[in-house]
């Protein structure tokens, strides 16, 4: 109910909080009327912790002197009024002998169960508030209330208010959510911040704000060690810069990002690959077998490679994954691959694009190099659509297309937007094959290509035409 402390940390709960507090030489006390002591020691136990040094008090259980009276002391009061006031000169019996600096009280529940009207419900709290105050203890009480209008009439005798709130899922794991609904006298991070329960208490992992991080220097120009490839983007990407890599599955969207990756590590620069739709076992055999050396870039440290289930995962979960990389690891490239699995792991989230969008924003600020893969539904044809267009968050935008020729498949490549700087407005074939990736001149003789189904028109000027590779060292 008193204003509490500053959280210092990532990992916190009322248990902490007492921790923190005994640590530090304060006298702490825990009254609780929702689990016995063997109860709360074995709660403690299971995360490694130990109570010593905290005074637990039964607020179901008063002193034999205190719980004297006979059937006559219902006559003249309701028996609500009776139980509740035997509970809490319990509680401030304690209080005074203890003269703790930090009180949690668990729970409130059980005073609104017996109060007969929410008017004496709020005189309990305002008597267990104003007590506290003078005794100069601050107090963390904890409620199982849900937010309703008799509710909130209690909330208002509160310094603080911390809301902690579980989402379920259609699929996979539920959501935790932590929000601060009210600070007196503080600043605090509004918002709705996701969190886990693990051995060792909760992590939080907060909202992501890109415009509380700096911006830092830019740097050079990204490369991605093909001529060609580099030739259409007019010469590389900006640092910092968030490029869309669009396609149909299987033409090679993860392996423009690794060709990228391995020009990185090649300038001793860290990247880290977010891997949602594949293996890293399979990722890392595709790339060995077109002559990218992703296992020794791994072994160097250069190159970080996560698997993740987006049905286990909130997006709070993974910006504070990415956070850690470029803030304590000084990464300089992230590749989310695919953006496909990222939606998933927020499909219940209304405002999905506002996560990427404060991510791609976050990743520019700090001069990262992003690159988003997009899966397109569909193989050939017009009728390819994305499943959601984000074109517009990112700064530059590779689109790759199968089409048909000479009774064969092929695979174009082309670069439709780049914000900063001149780039090709050809198309070129990309080839894949055992330890190679070429890359042709622009298809100057053909029209239609990205319909899937071009037709031949040699220029005026040519009487052949001959298509020059390089191979990707």
């Amino acid at each position: 109910m008193s204003k509490g402390r500053p959280a210092a940390g990532r990992r916190r709960s009322p248990y902490k909080f007492l921790l923190e507090a005994v640590r530090s030489g304060e006298t702490c006390m825990m009254a609780t009327n929702a689990e016995t002591p063997d109860q709360l020691l074995t709660i403690v136990r299971s995360h490694g912790w130990s109570l010593e040094g905290v005074h637990i008090s039964e607020l179901g259980d008063p002193a034999p002197s205190e719980a004297s009276h006979d059937l006559a002391d219902y006559t003249l009061f309701p028996e609500a009024e009776v139980e509740v006031g035997e509970t809490l000169r319990h509680l401030f019996k304690e209080v005074e002998r203890l003269k703790p600096t930090l009180l949690v009280l668990d729970t409130i529940s059980s005073l609104r169960v017996l109060a007969p009207t929410p008017a004496f419900h709020r005189r309990q709290l305002k008597r267990i508030r104003d007590q506290m105050t003078a005794q100069g203890c601050t107090t963390i009480v904890l409620d199982e209330a849900s937010m309703t209008e008799k509710d909130l009439r209690s909330q208002t005798l509160a310094d603080g208010i911390i809301e902690l709130k579980q989402v379920d899922c259609d699929y996979g794991a539920d959501r935790r959510r932590l929000r601060v609904r009210k600070l007196r006298g503080c600043r605090y991070f509004s918002g709705a911040h996701d969190f886990s329960i693990i051995t060792g208490g909760l992590v939080v992992y907060p909202r992501l704000v890109a415009q509380s991080f700096t911006n830092v220097k830019i740097g050079a120009v990204l490369q991605s060690g093909v001529e060609q490839i580099d030739a259409l983007m007019g010469g590389g990407l900006p640092h910092g810069s968030s490029t869309l890599i669009v396609g149909p599955a299987g033409i090679g969207k993860s392996t423009i990002s690794s060709l990228f990756v391995m020009a990185a590590a090649k300038r001793g620069e860290k990247s880290c690959m977010l891997l949602f739709d594949e293996s890293i076992e399979t990722h890392v055999a595709r790339d060995e077998g077109l002559g990218l050396e992703m296992t020794g870039a791994r072994e160097a440290g250069l190159v970080r490679l996560h698997h993740l289930d987006p049905a286990e995962l909130s997006v709070g979960q993974i910006a504070d994954l990415l956070i850690r990389q470029v803030e304590e690891d000084d990464v300089k490239l992230v590749v989310i691959d695919t953006l496909n699995g990222y939606l998933q792991s927020a499909m219940d989230e209304p405002a999905v694009l506002l996560h990427i969008r404060e991510l791609v924003t976050y990743l520019g600020r700090r001069q990262v190099a992003t690159f988003l893969t997009l899966t397109q539904h569909g193989i050939f044809g017009p009728e390819i659509e994305a499943p959601v267009d984000l074109s517009f968050l990112a700064d530059n935008v590779i689109l790759l297309r199968f089409f048909e020729m000479s009774g064969a498949i092929h695979k174009a490549l082309s670069v439709v937007k780049k914000r900063s700087g001149r780039h090709e407005s050809t198309i070129r074939e990309i080839m894949l094959g055992p330890g190679r990736i070429t890359v042709s001149k622009p298809l100057e003789s053909f029209s239609g290509v990205l319909t899937g189904t071009p037709v031949y028109r040699p220029l005026s000027t040519t009487i052949a035409t001959s298509r020059t590779v390089s191979r990707c060292c």
